[in-house]
């Protein structure tokens, strides 16, 4: 009895201890709310793509007692008509019971049978559209009786004809069952259905699934059958493309946030696409903006209602009537010029809509810091000097204002500290508050440097309630790059990923992306506009845009996505559960052994295990830091060698130095040369030290090594044909850099300046693996040099220098970075520079190229800077 009794005390310290240990667990996980739940689509569609909810696929609930049905139910926003079936309950396949709601009193209405209740449930329209509302129907099957409550509040008391045991078929929205068959129902959100008897929940569908066709019960199981369903979890996990078409010209972008309408100009066209009805038009412009040349703006002025197109350069702007549809300037028309100064500067409307502020950019081989203003009142231009020093000189930066307008923060940026393009340019990761009265920048904040350098889409979304900010982030070093959304924090620098990619094809003056929120259907969209170069007389360049929508707030896509390590008193709580736990399982022990030996029976209990204190696992301190962008399957062989596998992660360092080489022997023969190695290759390369047969197993071992790695990165195999040894790629599903060069050098006939800005791309991460060094990789090295610096001169030669020279800088700098001392490529660097009037720039290349050529040869350059510029 003693015995007993402390026996069941200390088994309920444990316990206790058990719970304790949980509910620290669980508080120390940082949860992350995510929206969820099912979306009918209602009468906007034609019936068969209506959706329906059935509960009771398989057959009815017999059920007992007091029934309770609970759901939350909101009304999707931004349609037309709203009418139709909540919910239908059958019973017994005779009587029906109906929630339905009607537009035209805006009201909720029970249906028992053949008949309305006498009183109807009416709900704000601020609250019932996309706020969650909580409905309870409570039917008391002893007494017949049925009450309705709404938000808590009971509002329906009628009576019933159902009875104790009676059999209930369950659908929501449209159904096809029998005579009581429906397709009316109105376009509504649904969640976390649960039906209880008596007190006790028997099941409970929270309707949180990413796709399919059923909906699981979270108690017992049971399914519910979905036809054209539309999972709320993934319209805000998952971005959609809305619409995507091709303008001419080169186009330029706007959002009303009023009407949530994006506005695409081209020369010919404007492109208004309304987010709300999902539809788009393009309207024909009677002439294209004065201001309409390379790296022309755009933006919306909600105080005047008025689209606007500028040119930084040339201070030139005009507006859009929408009356005659035709473009009225307010300032000079500019003249052409060669390229624009100002590409991917920010821009912002402040205030009451008086002024429009241009900040940063870049062109010419500049980074700029300026800020330039128009007023619209008296249509003049300024520059303003700015206070301080923090704002460095950047393009490629983010940039969002208060509802107000009177503050921005711009975030992130690609720049110098010079604003000079050649010395040492880097991204830059600080946050930045913009006061607009003062014209005073203040650092709020530098992120963690990320181990992918990343920059930002040109808008930033100020969430101020909840002081955090959205952003489209993307590797800048890429061509076949991808944009990320994050969340960040305006006060900590910390943010997290949130949605999937969105696929993105970046050139820094060709590609532009942007990032817009739309407060009435509560949706981000993101909008990408790539410009492709025409050689035709009749349509100089011609630009792809795409339109992407996600639902807000976007759900994050990792469990606990922050950019720092857990919290010292985390780590204390869990500490202090340890000494906790092992405290009590000590005083659990020595009493259990104190209480044996006072029993009159030794022997016996010496039989008996003792008891053993299970030991608590130390938590998990890893980071969760969330910087690094997410890949498709990829292998880098330009730059350092990486590799990331199908879900994104960097599986490189599996790759021991022994592995490494025997990946790149077989992938580089694969790719380059279109051929197997045989097995005494590797044997003679890998293992020259080695006896026959101890090479042999030697590559048996590490072939089968490999070939789990090649299984984890995904589209990838290894494979071995008449003795030769490959491993084959699916370039479809897994890029792979040196691929991509070999395609573009194999087809030197036929390369365009697409081909060349992707070559170019390729080329950016570096030198073909760098600082790795194998005997047998020299002849591939130094075959990849000569190609690259080959092609980018036979593209060279067929441009006319006065049409692009930027364009021809570039090429040239890729040239150096192969070979330093290149002459064809000095003399067209200098021309370009001294043909958009940098001259003491190109002296200064010149001199610096004479200086690495003798240091290179050991004697002087015999030419001078005015030969070769005649």
């Amino acid at each position: 009895m003693v015995l007993g009794f402390t026996i069941s005390n200390y088994g309920i310290l444990l316990r206790l201890c058990f719970y304790t240990i949980t509910m620290l667990c669980i508080a120390s996980i940082t949860l992350k709310a995510q929206s969820y739940g099912l979306r009918f689509a209602g009468q906007e569609e034609i019936q068969d793509n209506r959706t329906s909810l059935n509960l009771t696929p398989e057959k009815p609930l017999c059920l007992n007692g007091t029934v309770d049905i609970t759901f939350d139910l909101s009304l999707a926003s931004s349609y037309t008509t709203y009418f139709g079936y909540i919910f239908r309950i059958i019973q017994n396949e005779k009587q029906n019971l109906d929630l339905l709601y009607e537009q035209k009193s805006k009201s909720f209405k029970i249906i028992i049978g053949e008949r309305f209740s006498k009183s109807v449930i009416k709900i704000d329209s601020a609250q019932l559209f996309d706020h969650w509302n909580r409905f309870r129907i409570q039917i008391d099957l002893k007494n017949s009786t049925i009450l309705v409550y709404a938000n808590n509040k009971l509002i329906i008391r009628d009576q019933v004809p159902f009875g104790e045991g009676d059999c209930f078929t369950i659908f929501f929205g449209g159904n096809e069952f029998r005579n009581f068959k429906s397709k009316d129902l109105p376009p509504m959100n649904l969640k976390d259905i649960t039906i209880s008897e008596d007190g006790k929940r028997r099941y409970h569908w929270p309707l949180n699934e990413l796709k399919g066709t059923t909906a699981t019960d979270e108690l017992v199981g049971q399914t519910a059958s979905v036809k054209n369903p539309i999972w709320i979890k993934s319209l805000h996990n998952e971005w959609k493309l809305a619409k995507q078409f091709t303008v001419n010209g080169s186009a330029c972008v706007a959002f009303d946030p009023a009407s949530e309408t994006v506005h695409v100009i081209g020369s010919d066209i404007l492109y208004r696409y309304s987010v709300r009805s999902r539809q788009g038009e393009a309207l024909p412009q009677k002439n294209s903006p004065p201001s309409f040349l390379p790296g022309n703006q755009a933006i919306f002025n909600p105080s005047t209602g008025k689209l606007y197109n500028y040119y930084i350069d040339q201070k030139s702007i005009s507006a859009f009537d929408s009356v005659s549809r035709s473009w009225k300037s307010e300032t000079l028309t500019p003249k052409y010029t060669i390229a624009t100064e100002y590409w991917q500067a920010n821009k912002f409307i402040a205030g009451s809509g008086s002024d429009l502020y241009i900040l940063g950019g870049y062109g010419q081989l500049t980074y700029k810091n300026s800020i330039h203003r128009y007023h619209f009142a008296t249509k003049k231009w300024e520059t303003i000097p700015t206070k301080g020093n923090v704002y460095s000189p950047r393009y490629l930066a983010a940039l969002g204002t208060t509802p107000g307008a009177d503050t921005a923060y711009l975030i992130g940026g690609y720049g110098s500290l010079t604003g000079e393009q050649m010395l040492n340019p880097k991204s830059t990761y600080d946050l930045l508050e913009y006061i607009v009265k003062e014209n005073t920048f203040r650092k709020l904040y530098e992120l963690p440097v990320p181990k992918a350098d990343f920059a930002f889409a040109n808008s930033l979304i100020i969430d101020s309630k909840s002081n955090r900010f959205y952003g489209l982030i993307f590797p800048n070093q890429q061509f076949k790059s991808h944009l990320q959304l994050i969340r960040g924090s305006l006060s900590k620098p910390t943010y997290e990923l949130v949605g999937t990619s969105i696929p993105y094809q970046f050139h820094d003056t060709h590609s532009y992306s942007d990032l817009y929120f739309c407060p009435t259907s509560h949706q981000l969209v993101a909008v990408t506009l790539y410009r492709n170069e025409k050689n035709t007389a009749a349509i100089k360049n011609t630009t792809d845009v795409k339109l992407y929508t996600i639902s807000f707030p976007p759900n994050a896509l990792e469990p606990t996505p922050s950019a720092e390590k857990q919290s010292f008193k985390t780590y204390w709580l869990w500490i202090l559960a340890g000494l906790v736990a092992g405290g009590l399982v000590l005083i659990y022990a020595r009493r259990r052994r104190q209480l044996e030996s006072q029993r009159p029976h030794p022997n016996l209990l010496s039989e008996q295990s003792p008891a053993r204190g299970v030991p608590v696992d130390e938590p998990s301190l890893a980071s969760n830091f969330v910087d690094k962008p997410v890949f498709r399957a990829s292998v880098y062989l330009f730059g350092n060698f990486q590799v990331f596998d199908h879900s994104g992660s960097d599986i490189t360092k599996l790759f021991t130095p022994l592995l490494k080489e025997l990946f790149l022997l077989l992938a580089l023969n694969n790719i380059g040369k279109q051929r197997g190695v045989p097995s005494e290759k590797l044997n003679e390369i890998l293992w020259p030290d080695k006896s026959g047969r101890d090479a042999s197993n030697n590559r048996s071992v590490n072939i089968a090594k490999l070939r789990s790695i090649l299984e984890k990165a995904g589209p990838c195999s290894l494979s071995k044909e008449s003795g030769y040894w490959n491993i084959l790629f699916d370039f479809n599903q897994i890029y792979v850099d040196y691929e991509r060069y070999m395609a573009i050098i194999n087809n030197k006939a036929t390369l365009t300046k697409q081909t060349i800005i992707e070559l170019e791309e390729i080329t950016k991460r570096g030198s073909f693996l760098l600082n790795t060094e194998y005997y047998w990789l020299d002849d591939f090295k130094a075959d990849i040099s000569n190609n690259i610096i080959n092609t980018f001169l036979q593209y060279a030669d067929k441009l006319n220098i006065n049409d692009d020279p930027e364009f021809l800088i570039q090429l040239t700098n890729f040239i150096f970075y192969y070979d330093p001392v290149n002459e064809d490529a000095i003399i067209l660097k200098c021309k370009s520079l001294a043909l958009m009037g940098k001259h003491t720039l190109a002296k200064n290349a010149f001199e610096k190229f004479t200086r690495d050529y003798k240091i290179i040869y050991g004697e002087d350059y015999k030419q001078s800077f005015s030969a070769f510029m005649d």
